[in-house]
């Protein structure tokens, strides 16, 4: 089972890297073309939709970006479907994502959608032998027939509908914890805790895309949660370096460095190399410090204006963006002051006699380091 589990999650992750570049780049498009239209005084591109003139084109630009965001479900499924069977997978995964897209499934659907895609094409490429002149017809005819008639069957027909009840459901209930205040804190603090959970990880990836599946449905709140979550960890571990240098080896000290960039630009996986010297320590650390926040920015008035981009620098797409910006710091603080307290990055020079180098060695059952 846990092998089953770890394959389940390299190929999900597979699946989240590729939609990943689809994702930030029809949020940034669709932010500068409101930024552009903000400044012109245009809240709405909307209305310019049938009229003519600079505005029209700047709402032709903003469809740009959102038509990469409808692309989500699609390169989700396509690319889980690839990961478990190659490219054979390709088009069933793409068909059964749109169609998770069409039936209102949603991410779910791409998931269910791209992992059946994906097995599917395996167990055809294993039971179905043609031999002599006819066997090109396979991976050419027989393979797509059988795959994309097959995924669109259970998207289409089977599982479609309730998979769209579901992400409606889910949808609908999110969409109000965002319309009260003492939910909304709540969601902060789930969504915030789980992106500095694993970093990267599972528990990391399912917040992230809950907050962009929902930024597909207009619903931008959760994603400004989860963006400012995600700088948290990389920059706190990078202003620790600085504020008590004394603390770290000079291999920690080149690594907050870039923990620094990544997390101003919003890459959490700039705090790995620090978490695993004391996970014991440090992921409760990330959980708290991430899930304060989340919070702080959305007791501070933070509100959705546009589809939100990540990291520090996307306060500019955030209503009341000096709150998104005092969450990410405290935050980042939370941990500064935190890992200083709680943990001696100095020790593996001196248990290895001030050599730098380390290798980080992460399976899904276990987390070891490494020290050469």
């Amino acid at each position: 089972m846990k092998i089953i589990l770890a394959e389940a999650k390299e190929h999900l992750m597979s699946g989240i890297s590729f939609a990943l570049p689809v994702i930030i780049g029809g949020s940034l498009v669709v932010a500068v073309a409101k930024v552009i239209g903000m400044i012109g005084g245009v809240t709405d591109l909307d209305v310019y939709a049938n009229a003519s003139g600079f505005y029209h084109y700047i709402y032709l630009f903003q469809n740009v970006g959102w038509t990469a965001i409808g692309l989500l479900n699609m390169v989700l499924a396509g690319y889980i479907a690839y990961s478990i069977a190659g490219k054979p997978a390709l088009a069933a995964g793409f068909v059964g994502g749109m169609l998770a897209t069409d039936t209102n499934a949603g991410f779910l659907g791409a998931v269910v959608a791209g992992f059946f895609a994906g097995w599917l094409t395996n167990v055809v490429k294993d039971k179905v032998r043609i031999t002599g002149s006819a066997a090109s017809s396979v991976p050419l005819i027989i393979s797509p027939l059988i795959t994309v008639g097959a995924t669109g069957i259970l998207m289409a027909i089977i599982l479609g509908g309730p998979l769209g009840r579901i992400n409606i459901s889910l949808l609908e209930w999110i969409t109000r914890m965002s319309e009260n205040n003492t939910n909304t804190v709540v969601l902060a603090m789930i969504l915030g805790a789980m992106i500095g959970f694993d970093l990267g990880g599972p528990v990391n990836k399912a917040a992230w895309m809950a907050g962009n599946a929902l930024l597909m449905s207009g619903v931008y709140l959760p994603a400004i949660m989860v963006n400012v979550a995600i700088c948290i960890p990389p920059l706190g571990y990078g202003l620790a370096t600085l504020i008590r240098r004394n603390n770290y080896s000079s291999t920690y000290k080149d690594a907050g460095n870039g923990a620094l960039i990544m997390g101003i630009i919003g890459i959490t996986e700039g705090a790995i190399p620090f978490t695993l010297h004391s996970p014991g320590k440090l992921i409760p650390l990330n959980v708290i410090s991430c899930a304060i926040g989340s919070t702080i920015t959305i007791l501070l008035g933070a509100y959705e204006i546009m589809p939100p981009i990540g990291g520090m620098y996307g306060f500019f797409t955030v209503g009341n963006g000096w709150a998104y910006l005092v969450g990410g710091i405290v935050g980042a603080l939370c941990i500064a002051f935190g890992a200083n307290a709680l943990v001696d990055f100095t020790e593996e020079e001196v248990a290895q006699g001030g050599t730098n180098d380390f290798d980080v060695d992460i399976s899904f059952d276990e987390i070891e380091v490494n020290f050469d």
